[in-house]
């Protein structure tokens, strides 16, 4: 484990990720090892862009030109990345009055990473690992990332844009080569049934996350190319999203280990964790 700076947490929703990770950092912490969780949504994510907005040089202009009375302040929020500038629009709305700038907040969420063409999200996102891997490697400090790995470029790449599978295997292989010099481990949970899956977080889960993952999943990219709808469409595609994962995992060279946890079985999935880890 001394070697190893980098934890990735991976599986559909509801797969028992976050309450994982937060056991391995909790885990890390008992043996007195530095660490630093970071779950889905953080807007501190260092290894992905939660809630940023990419614009390229002539838009950025058009913003600003827009928000006159706003520009040192989107400043403090913007950095340029190669020809982009990323505005971290999730951090400046906290800084500005939603209700006066609400048609600025929804205007960038318009330019959102996840919303742009799938090029430009792959040499971001590429950036975005490098740098971290490189700022990572600096430090004695082991980071645990749920979902940034797989889920999300599955989810752009298949859910979005419908890309085969060996399109988002070989890129996926990239992300892997990037990381590499951190000695990553990766777990990945899935379940037999995700439809049974998928009841339970329901439940436990807001109405409009269930509108808006269904939709996602299910009007465009592979769910609308295969005429899928509501959540039995849904789950097709997380059916579909687990197989294309699996295949992956079987191909990754970085430690790994993959876990059917159909049964929930906490205490048998925990030991399990632990042994991988092998935390000492």
């Amino acid at each position: 484990m001394s070697q190893t700076k980098l934890i990735l947490v991976e599986g559909i929703p509801g797969s028992g990720k976050t309450s994982t990770a937060r056991y391995i950092k909790g885990l890390l912490d008992a043996h007195g090892k530095d660490n630093q969780l970071y779950l889905e949504g953080d807007l501190n994510h260092p290894a992905d862009y939660e809630s940023v907005a990419c614009l390229d040089g002539s838009e950025y202009e058009l913003l600003l030109n827009k928000y006159p009375e706003l520009i040192d302040t989107i400043a403090l929020f913007t950095q340029n990345v190669r020809k982009y500038q990323l505005i971290y629009y999730g951090k400046l709305q906290q800084h500005i009055s939603m209700e006066k700038n609400k048609s600025l907040i929804d205007e960038l969420a318009g330019f959102d990473v996840y919303n742009g063409s799938l090029d430009r999200y792959q040499e971001l996102i590429i950036e975005r690992w490098t740098e971290f891997v490189t700022y990572a490697q600096q430090t004695e400090r082991i980071v645990i990332l749920e979902c940034c790995f797989l889920q999300n470029p599955l989810t752009m790449m298949l859910g979005r844009f419908n890309q085969s599978q060996q399109m988002i295997t070989e890129f996926m292989k990239r992300l892997e080569t990037i990381i590499q010099p951190l000695n990553p481990k990766i777990i990945y949970f899935y379940q037999d049934d995700i439809r049974s899956t998928i009841n339970r977080v329901i439940q436990e889960r807001s109405d409009d996350w269930l509108c808006h993952i269904t939709w996602y999943f299910t009007e465009q990219g592979y769910g609308k190319a295969n005429g899928y709808h509501g959540v039995d469409g849904l789950c097709e595609v997380l059916k579909e999203r687990k197989k294309y994962e699996l295949a992956i995992m079987d191909q990754l060279k970085i430690a790994k280990l993959t876990m059917n946890n159909t049964e929930f079985d906490g205490e048998s999935l925990l030991q399990e964790v632990r042994g991988f880890l092998d935390v000492g």
